[in-house]
């Protein structure tokens, strides 16, 4: 017997179908699921049952996914052969062909979008069990499935339906070009623009990424059914529309250009993705361009492309976006948003333009204006008396557009140094990663009665940057297309060699040293050559990897002491604050080291990165980089700050030494997102979605999951794990999206989401319901009265009722010019003496109390009562094995890993290493602290014998886990006072790191995040190991960051003349693989087992059954191991295994030492890899191995 499955096909090819379906019924209803019932599902039930082994029979995907199921066990029982037929003519996104009325659509984007979730009717139900998302491309609504036949293990055919065109090698008159992305909406755009003009013959151009495949593969069969002839080509520039002369005129009358007469010529790749040939193209032209795709913006059809510019330094970025916003604001009275990534760099243009007599521009932001200032900013903005606004990301997301700009309309965002995008995107600044979601938003908002009065925005992206790789393995200009939700961008890639700098790279030392005397030496290098700028006058700006670098520098202290120079004639610019001074007293310190610098009072800038980027001082000569800590790209744009007066020649200075790598690879350490902290996201995301009714839309609370990413400073890095979060977050959205093809997950953090509490005195509830702020109050519970405290014979009241503060509206109606982190600042800090302070709700703050909403439940059959006593047994066995393992010796994080995982498993064993210290001891009057800056690693000593004593404090002097005890239930629900110490969030970590609990704090100063599980069964079955998952973002990070090291150290030890340099340089940013000549060194098979650290790995001795090791691994690694052991494969000779001279830099899970046989935690890094082939060995990762192919290395 054989089922058809049909997918995504209209209901006139279904109709036409020779083959029977499984039900007669009409070929509408079986895709219009509006009308699925139990009747429906009963019949299809019955059919499927009934078929008999030569029967043939058909149904629409919609009917599969109510029988998905039931056909798996037909399939599986009974030999049921199902194929699912692709309609490969769109990319997984199909028509719908049934109506939605506006009350339904409604109720959907409710559902999918916002913060809660709506209660659905039964129609909104039906949609969503078959389809997880709804996008509205030019008026036509298409929806996705949830594409079950990707998923392993499924034993259906899967085929796509129609056949698909070869590229043609060339065509010489094409109708329409076309842009792919990774985007599959933007994609659809495209279909349906084509769809639109019926073009004969296409090109088109793509991005790197696996939906960009998909996405023409579809496109491909759309040519072939439609007779379409298609060929790849690079895309060309349009033709410029707007006269020279008027742009011209802008720039010597309003933005008045000193000595402006006409514009630059500058060098752009003719072909980038061919060849390196070079042409000039005028300014001039770029600037109509921009014009020209944001008129064609504005008027039906909307038929307008985004922009791609990379520029060297110095080659007028900002006049580009500059004279194109005066000019759109003149023509149409639109306005120009600019984001920009530092504060600094926004207020200089910003002062320079005013400086030159035009002021319709303004920079908002936290740090540089008062309360009052802002809200005169915006009133100017909504006035229409702006035509540039300058932005941060992160200000971009904290406020509401209607807030911003009023109503206002945009008529273009710039993202000025783009390639931060996708570089601190990753990193440290995970806002600049969600830009292009949020702008998405804003140019593709669904239509419904609701919101029919919010217009959809019609504007271009413009987006410039000065170093980006254009293709190959490092392609940043196709990753920040694809970030950005970029259509069909023009791109212009500009020529990278700077003939007029020349490199000065001495190699002092090619093998790594000691650290005291890498930094003795680095130092002694350094102060000499400071003295020689000062002596000659030479303008030079010193990077420093770190701020503190810089700032012992200048203060002559640690490696620097006793070396001198003229201090007088030295500046220092960091983004960090050293001396701890106000924000106001360190911008203008900042503001007074640029002048000194460009002035020349002071001719030697000492700086970090946050020195670079938009500074306009043209007469600097030399760039020195104590050492790098970003990659070739980073540095090009660094060292591009040098000779950009014309006729100057720059220096590139480097003193050498390998060391210096290090400080790139303790950045990146730091900012990692390791394969763990993914599982442990998603799977506190999943017990989330169980707690909170398996409703599909909910919120998170950061707090809850902040333990995962805790390490050093873990109190005064709430932000930054909060950052790694989001980061994580988005990671998982994507990387679950590449492989199913649809939105499994969506998280939104845009820091407008929050809920608080607070207790209203009794006396005073009547004045504040009464108030103009009563609507925004709703009870919630009683107050706390002589609530008898555990263990004490003390009991606490409330001092009234508990209610519910809807923040979120209180912001919108009366506070909307401040961002709503302001504002919420303000509302927990009610008394600050600062002079900038807000009062919020002044007639009535003295009357509430702010409280959290703090739950806990426990995992598996643990009672409340029972968890006091067993963290306390678990804080007696660390520390009683520390002490015995390690007495007063110094010991890393991984080492005390090993020394607990019997216990706790290797996942969780690393937790509460990582963990445990910095949560318990953050002042370190026990646990002592060093660190080995040439290895990147820190160790650990317990200093005196107070350890345990410490550990049992964080738990035994917290309110919250006194007042589990007695309590015989399973989960608790308690409006709290905020804890100023810590004590009780700090306990309530404790129990996510053992396990014990899960939480969630409400009501905090931290926004909370938007999560919608589209697909929650998918979760489940991640979570509980039944899918093996493995994050490939985690996984490309890594990969990389060892490619940037390795591109960095040919770069600077390959003996090269500044013309070689340059050529390498080129090479890199048009996509070459810079490494491919690297020849392989032979060397001889070597045995494993002689590398193994036999006293610090795990050996397994007497043991002969899987079953007996199995507690000794993760939940999520138990279907591994029972596949181990019914497939009959040997136990490794070690579990957690070390490698002696830290030869690879992957976790060992477990080795078949004596086979050369190992298998890796994550995954195989590019060196790991390479390693292992030279010497021999079998390297498997843990989750993405076939364990036949393990047994068969083993043999």
């Amino acid at each position: 017997m054989k089922l058809f499955v049909y997918k995504g096909f209209p209901t006139d090819f279904l109709a036409a179908l020779t083959v029977l379906p499984l039900v007669d019924s009409e070929i509408a209803s079986k895709k219009n699921v509006l009308l699925f019932d139990n009747k429906v599902r009963r019949a299809l039930d019955r059919s499927l049952l009934n078929m008999e082994d030569d029967e043939e029979f058909w149904i629409t995907y919609e009917e599969y996914a109510l029988l998905k199921d039931r056909v798996e066990l037909a399939v599986k029982d009974y030999g049921l052969e199902v194929v699912i037929y692709i309609n490969n003519l769109y990319p997984e996104y199909y028509p719908i062909e049934f109506d939605l009325n506006e009350e339904l659509l409604e109720d959907i984007r409710n559902n999918l979008d916002l913060e809660t979730a709506a209660e659905q009717t039964i129609a909104c139900k039906n949609f969503l069990s078959v389809y997880n998302s709804l996008e509205s491309i030019d008026g036509e609504l298409f929806a996705s499935f949830y594409n079950y036949e990707l998923e392993k293990g499924l034993k259906v055919t899967v085929s796509p339906y129609y056949p698909a065109a070869f590229s043609q090698d060339s065509i010489d008159v094409v109708d329409l070009h076309v842009h792919i992305t990774n985007d599959i909406p933007l994609f659809l755009k495209e279909l349906m623009r084509i769809k639109r003009t019926q073009p004969h013959c296409i090109s088109y151009s793509i991005t790197n990424g696996i939906l960009s495949e998909r996405n023409l593969s579809s496109l491909r069969a759309y040519c072939q059914y439609n007779g379409i002839s298609i060929c790849e080509r690079p895309m060309l520039a349009e033709q410029s529309v707007v006269p020279e002369e008027e742009l011209i005129k802008i720039a010597q009358n309003d933005i008045k250009i000193p000595n402006f007469e006409s514009f630059r010529k500058l060098r752009f790749y003719k072909n980038p993705d061919i060849n390196n040939d070079v042409i000039e193209i005028s300014q001039a032209k770029i600037i109509s361009d921009i014009i020209a795709q944001a008129e064609n913006a504005y008027v039906e059809p909307h038929n307008y492309r985004d922009i791609f510019i990379t520029a060297s330094t110095g080659a007028g970025k900002s006049v580009m976006f500059q004279i194109p916003a005066i000019y759109l604001a003149k023509k149409h009275k639109k306005l120009t948003i600019i984001i920009e990534p530092v504060k600094a760099l926004m207020q200089d243009q910003k002062e320079q333009l005013n400086a030159r007599g035009f002021h319709r521009v303004e920079a908002f932001n936290s740090d540089l204006i008062s309360q009052a200032e802002k809200e005169e900013v915006l009133k100017r903005v909504k006035d229409g008396e702006t035509d540039l606004l300058y932005l941060s990301p992160e200000t971009l997301l904290s406020y509401s557009m209607e807030t911003l700009i009023g109503d206002r309309e945009i008529g273009l965002i710039i993202v000025d140094e783009a390639h931060i995008v996708t570089t601190w995107g990753v990193g440290f600044r995970p806002d600049y990663w969600y830009l292009g979601g949020y702008i998405n938003r804003l140019r593709n908002q669904i239509q419904t009665k609701w919101n029919k009065d919010k217009k959809v925005a019609h504007f271009p992206i413009c987006a410039f940057t000065a170093t980006a790789v254009n293709g190959g393995l490092d392609d940043s200009v196709s990753e920040t297309i694809i970030s950005l939700y970029m259509e069909n961008p023009i791109k212009y890639i500009g020529y990278v060699k700077r003939d007029n700098i020349r490199f000065n790279i001495s190699v002092r030392e090619a093998n790594k040293l000691a650290n005291p005397v890498y930094e003795e030496r680095k130092a002694i290098n350094l102060i000499a050559r400071i003295n020689e700028w000062i002596a000659s006058n030479t303008k030079t700006i010193a990077y420093f990897p770190y701020a503190s670098y810089a700032g012992d520098a200048l203060r002559g202290v640690k490696s620097f002491a006793g070396k001198t120079f003229n201090r007088d004639k030295v500046a220092l610019y960091t983004g960090r604050n050293l001396e701890e001074v106000s924000t106001a007293v360190l911008a203008e310190r900042k503001r007074k080291a640029f002048d000194e610098f460009r002035s020349g009072e002071k001719p030697v800038m000492l700086a970090t990165k946050a020195f670079g980027m938009g500074v306009d001082i043209n007469n600097i000569v030399n760039v020195y980089h104590y050492a790098v800590t970003g990659n070739l790209c980073d540095y090009v744009q660094e060292i591009g700050r040098v000779a950009r007066k014309p006729g100057m020649i720059g220096y590139a200075i480097t003193d050498y030494y390998y060391n210096d790598i290090s400080f790139m690879q303790r950045l990146f350490g730091m900012s990692q997102i390791k394969q763990y902290q993914i599982n442990l996201v998603l799977s506190g995301i999943y017990n989330t979605f169980k707690n909170k009714k398996e409703n599909r839309s909910f919120l998170i609370s950061p707090e809850s999951f902040t333990y995962i990413f805790t390490g050093k400073n873990a109190h005064d890095n709430e932000d930054k794990q909060i950052n790694k979060l989001k980061t994580c977050l988005l990671m998982l959205e994507k990387d679950l999206y590449d492989k199913y093809n649809f939105k499994v997950l969506v998280s939104r953090p845009q820091g407008i989401f929050t809920k608080a509490y607070v207790v209203i005195r009794k006396e005073c509830e009547k004045h504040v319901l009464d108030s103009q702020y009563g609507k925004y109050f709703s009870f919630v519970a009683p107050g706390r009265v002589r609530e008898k405290q555990s263990n004490s014979s003390e009991t606490v009241s409330d001092t009234g009722d508990v209610f519910f503060l809807d923040l979120k509206a209180v912001w919108e109606d009366h506070y909307p010019n401040l961002s709503f982190p302001q504002f919420k600042y303000w509302y927990f800090n009610k008394n600050s003496n600062s002079k900038d302070k807000v009062e919020i709700m002044p007639s009535i703050c003295d009357e509430f109390s702010v409280r959290q909403k703090v739950s806990v439940e426990t995992k598996g059959e643990l009672l409340l009562c029972d968890i006091r006593a067993k963290i306390l047994e678990d804080f007696e066995y660390i520390a009683d094995t520390l002490y015995a393992t390690f007495k007063r010796t110094y010991f890393t994080l991984e080492e005390f890993a090993k020394a607990i995982s019997p216990k706790y498993g290797a996942t969780k064993a690393r937790i509460i290493s990582n963990s445990i210290f910095h949560l318990v001891d953050p002042e370190s009057k026990c646990v002592k602290y060093r660190a080995y800056d040439d290895r990147a690693t820190s160790q650990y000593t317990l200093s005196n014998g107070t350890f345990k004593e410490i550990l049992n404090r964080s738990i035994i002097r917290s309110q919250l886990i006194k007042n589990l005890d007695g309590n015989l239930n399973t989960s608790l629900s308690k409006f709290m006072p905020l804890s100023p110490e810590g004590i009780d969030a700090t306990a309530l970590k404790l129990l996510s790191i053992f396990d014990y609990a899960t939480y969630e704090v409400v009501g905090g100063e931290q926004p909370e995040i938007f999560i919608r599980l589209n697909d929650p069964e998918k979760i489940r079955r991640i979570v509980y190991g039944e899918i093996k998952y493995s994050n490939s973002y985690v996984t490309k990070a890594k990969q990389k960051h060892e490619r940037e090291v390795k591109i960095l150290r040919k770069f600077f030890t390959d003996p090269l003349n500044d013309e070689a340099r340059w050529d390498y340089v080129e090479r890199y940013f048009l996509g070459d693989d810079v490494l491919r000549e690297v020849e392989s060194v032979a060397e001889e098979k070597v045995d494993f087992s002689k590398f193994v650290d036999k006293e610090k790995s795990y050996h397994i001795n007497n043991v002969d059954s899987w079953d007996k090791i199995a507690f000794l691994f993760d939940e999520n690694i138990q279907s591994i191991i029972d596949e181990f052991a019914e497939l009959g494969i040997p136990l490794p000779n070690y579990l957690s295994t070390t490698v002696k001279h830290d030869l690879l830099d992957g976790e060992i899970v477990m080795s078949w030492a004596d086979k050369n046989v190992i298998v890796f935690s994550e995954t195989i890094s590019e060196k790991d890899a390479a390693i292992c082939a030279k010497k021999g060995w079998h390297p498997f990762e843990l989750f993405a191995m076939e364990p036949g192919k393990l047994k068969e290395a083993i043999g």
